[in-house]
């Protein structure tokens, strides 16, 4: 009910400005400048209601999607000296645990904190790739999801991001054409695109 009410009262201060002009026409002018509205003004806007949008239904949706195509989940607590070894101890625990599996989203912990999000269709060797990033000092732990569709793998990352929040994420999950779509990119799509109407600029 907060999120709601929190993206009402947002939606009904952009009403509010965009239609001062009319308002002060019948007398209801209030003091100071007169806002206005411009492409920044109206992207903010828009950004701020997507924000929004994905702290409401983030959680929701990722456990359904995650709960119809993610079999399970597996954490591997980071351990060994040096980066080869621990890549070596990583992958060696995921061909045991996973000796099939191509398609998964793994989650980089730290203390309490998602670190990064990711997906493969090669297996193991992609999360472990990060070993040499930067910010992989500060991980603990890898949670692998297994997807049971290379199709939906996509949309499950994407969720994940949103879910999750992870602090070194920079990009939005990529998507190729015969995958699924992310159902809450979909509505950030909807409401920028019915943002853009009501709020046209010239």
């Amino acid at each position: 009910m907060a999120h709601i009410n929190k993206f009402e009262n947002a939606l009904d201060e952009l009403f509010q400005k965009r239609t001062y002009w009319l308002r002060s026409a019948i007398g209801s002018k209030k003091p100071g400048h007169p806002p206005k509205i411009t492409r920044k003004f109206v992207n903010n806007g828009i950004s701020n209601l997507q924000e929004i949008a994905s702290h409401a239904l983030a959680n929701k949706l990722a456990k359904l999607e995650f709960d119809k195509y993610i079999r399970g989940k597996r954490a591997w607590h980071i351990k060994g000296h040096g980066v080869d070894e621990k890549k070596s101890l990583f992958e060696e625990w995921f061909r045991k645990e996973f000796p099939n599996l191509i398609n998964c989203i793994y989650v980089f912990w730290g203390n309490e904190k998602c670190i990064y999000v990711g997906r493969t269709g090669i297996g193991g060797s992609r999360p472990s790739s990060h070993f040499i990033k930067f910010w992989f000092k500060d991980a603990k732990r890898i949670d692998i999801f297994p997807s049971k569709s290379a199709s939906q793998t996509p949309k499950l990352e994407c969720l994940a991001i949103h879910h999750f929040e992870p602090v070194r994420n920079k990009k939005k999950a990529a998507t190729k054409k015969w995958t699924k779509e992310c159902p809450l990119r979909v509505i950030h799509k909807n409401i920028e695109e019915e943002s853009r109407q009501i709020f046209k600029l010239k």
